[in-house]
Parts: C-alpha cells; sequence; structure tokens
C-alpha cells in the first residue's frame, strides 16, 4: 500500500514532507534528551514557546531555521541540515 501511494506524485510529497517533520521532530526530542533539558528549560532559554516545542517533537509542525538554530543554541549547540 506504501508502494501505490508513493507512485502517486501529490501523495509522494504530503508522505515525504511529513517524514521531514517526524525526522526533525525525532532529532530535537534526542538532542534534548542528551542535555538533559526539559521541555520547559528548553523553552525559557531559546524563547520558544513549550506549545511549538511540543507540536515540533510530535511532527505537528515545520518550523522555520531560525526557530531549529534558536533551539540548537538554547541546548549549546548548532544546527545544521543536510541535503542527501
Amino acid at each position: 500500500m506504501f508502494d501505490e501511494a508513493m507512485q502517486d506524485p501529490e501523495m509522494a510529497e504530503l508522505i515525504n514532507g511529513y517524514m521531514a517533520q517526524m525526522t526533525v521532530g525525532i532529532q530535537l526530542a534526542n538532542a534534548r534528551d542528551e542535555v538533559g533539558m526539559s521541555m520547559d528549560a528548553l523553552s525559557q532559554q531559546s524563547g520558544v514557546a513549550k506549545s511549538t516545542i511540543i507540536n515540533i517533537e510530535h511532527g505537528e509542525a515545520s518550523p522555520t531555521i531560525f526557530t531549529l538554530t534558536r533551539l540548537a543554541a538554547a541546548m549549546g549547540k548548532t544546527f545544521q541540515t543536510a541535503f542527501v
């Protein structure tokens, strides 16, 4: 069924976009856990609303590069991206 859906260009675009959002969310959650930071602490340090962090981590938001850069800096990290 997945392979069939991916044959439809519009559906493939939606699926790929959602998968990218989920990947960013997982990476943010992992980075936050790695530095031992709560969502509340990350929100306070970065100035990004806790609700936004929750939405990113749950794959329900498509954050800007600026937001991801602020979150990374608050964790003492840098934000990087790659086209593979």
